[in-house]
């Protein structure tokens, strides 16, 4: 992506992603009716002034803040070269918080009751989030790894070549030339059909059941370093295979797997959360009116 256009996507997320979190930063301020910068910020000496905005500060750690909350694909730019658009963003949204609080617009009713919405979902998001940080630790993660990775079964896998050619003739000529030792990979280059034929008909390491059953059957029964002194007939031609190595697989590594484990635990932490507390609340969900789908009364019958 040309830097230019990556500039431009930038100024768009600070208006509209980054934007988003910055006015989520700033909610503590809406809630309070009050554009003071926290105290902290103002005893914190390497935390600068970048800007103000009728005597309403802007510092560094608000301009970090918003770069860090955008996503991986802008944060390709460096924080030097975007500082400049992000605090003037910041000054944007800062003069019309100023603007709608000098018009009393913090005072009317639609506010409020947005604001006191906007509380709930925190205390929610809050709420779930420290049960989650409490739940889902690296000791949990481990103890699911183990789980997971105790019942696996190995099983075993070949690392085979092999060469494609049309007919049973071919594929005996090319036998020929391995047994008077031709280089099976340059073979495989010059006489396979297969895609593999240009990497010297390398398929990589296979479990049996990868494979089609005639060609499977014959790989696994081969020994290491040997090649099919029979051409081997498949559905998509003869093959002449090589068996580079033998293996059992093995469970995947724990990093591998943390970022699935961790989702698969988050889950089931929300859900037993909520089960349990379904368990103890007490819910009265009231029906509403019947369905306009519902069928009306046939006119007469309560006459019958």
């Amino acid at each position: 992506m040309k830097l230019g256009n990556l500039l431009a996507l930038v100024v768009v997320a600070g208006v509209s992603g980054a934007a988003g979190f910055y006015f989520g930063m700033e909610r503590d301020s809406l809630l309070s009716t009050s554009a003071e910068a926290p105290e902290s910020k103002a005893t914190d000496a390497n935390d600068k002034v970048v800007a103000t905005v009728d005597g309403s500060e802007i510092r560094e750690s608000d301009v970090r803040r918003v770069y860090d909350s955008l996503p991986p694909q802008y944060k390709q730019a460096p924080f030097a070269l975007i500082k400049t658009q992000l605090v003037e963003q910041l000054v944007n949204m800062r003069i019309i918080q100023n603007a709608a609080k000098e018009q009393e617009f913090d005072k009317q009713s639609e506010f409020s009751d947005r604001v006191a919405d906007v509380k709930d979902q925190l205390l929610q998001e809050y709420y779930i989030q420290k049960k989650i940080d409490a739940a889902v630790t690296e000791d949990a993660l481990k103890a699911e790894y183990d789980k997971a990775t105790s019942e696996f079964v190995p099983a075993k896998e070949v690392h085979a070549r092999h060469i494609l050619l049309e007919n049973e003739e071919k594929a005996k000529e090319v036998i020929e030339l391995l047994e008077g030792g031709g280089n099976f990979i340059e073979l495989a280059k010059e006489h396979s059909t297969g895609p593999s034929g240009p990497n010297g008909g390398d398929l990589g390491y296979f479990e049996k059941e990868r494979m089609v059953p005639e060609f499977a059957e014959a790989a696994f029964a081969m020994e290491v370093g040997s090649f099919s002194k029979e051409p081997v007939q498949t559905q998509f031609g003869w093959h002449v295979i090589y068996v580079e190595d033998s293996r059992d697989t093995s469970p995947p590594a724990y990093d591998d797997m943390k970022e699935t484990l961790k989702q698969t635990l988050t889950n089931q932490t929300v859900n037993d959360l909520l089960d349990s507390l379904k368990e103890k609340a007490v819910v009265n969900i009231v029906e509403g009116a019947p369905s306009a789908e519902a069928p009306a009364k046939e006119e007469g019958a309560d006459k019958e």
